[in-house]
């Protein structure tokens, strides 16, 4: 698992969306992530479905765009039976809390300036925060193509469901668990 939070201070902190934001000219590479972020982000927040976070540019950026990324996160039920054998032996036997980053995407403007990983680094800290008053069990990602499969995987997920990994079907959803999560913050802040 790489480490996380490494030389991300160059952002200023993600606040929640806003109407303004939608309107701000966002693209990636995936047009339905566009669709969604223009057309449904603000209201499934009113509607308290999830929650939209935003990288804005920094001040002294102004050749960037006004928005850098975005993230949605929200709470899920995975059902006991799509996790691998180590993990379920001591579950009960009902769906497991954990929580949804969806729809994580940087704007195509911004490659290889680390806003991806810097987006997932303010996810995951939300997580553990939130993690430490309600719990949960697993952080869930859905992967929409072999590229981003490849950046959760090289940050510790791995398939949650092993048919669609090995069919080739996407999106494809994969996991951490917490405790890992946990694990590796407290490690890179020694």
């Amino acid at each position: 698992m790489r480490t996380p939070g490494s030389g991300l201070s160059r952002f200023d902190d993600l606040r929640p969306i806003t109407s303004t934001d939608a309107a701000s000219g966002f693209r990636c590479e995936h047009e339905a992530l566009n669709v969604f972020f223009r057309q449904y982000a603000t209201q499934q927040g009113r509607r308290e479905e999830n929650r939209t976070w935003v990288l804005p540019r920094p001040e002294n950026a102004a050749g960037l765009p006004l928005v850098l990324g975005f993230y949605t996160l929200a709470m899920t039920q995975v059902e006991r039976g799509t996790l691998p054998a180590p993990i379920i032996k001591r579950l009960p036997d009902y769906p497991i809390r954990a929580f949804l980053v969806g729809r994580l995407a940087r704007d195509e403007r911004c490659k290889r300036m680390g806003v991806g990983e810097h987006l997932l680094d303010d996810a995951h800290r939300r997580i553990l925060r939130v993690n430490a008053e309600a719990g949960g069990l697993l952080a869930i990602v859905d992967a929409k193509d072999a590229q981003a499969a490849k950046f959760y995987a090289d940050r510790g997920y791995a398939p949650l469901v092993r048919a669609e990994a090995e069919a080739n079907r996407w999106p494809q959803r994969l996991y951490v668990t917490l405790a890992t999560l946990r694990a590796s913050y407290v490690a890179a802040s020694r």
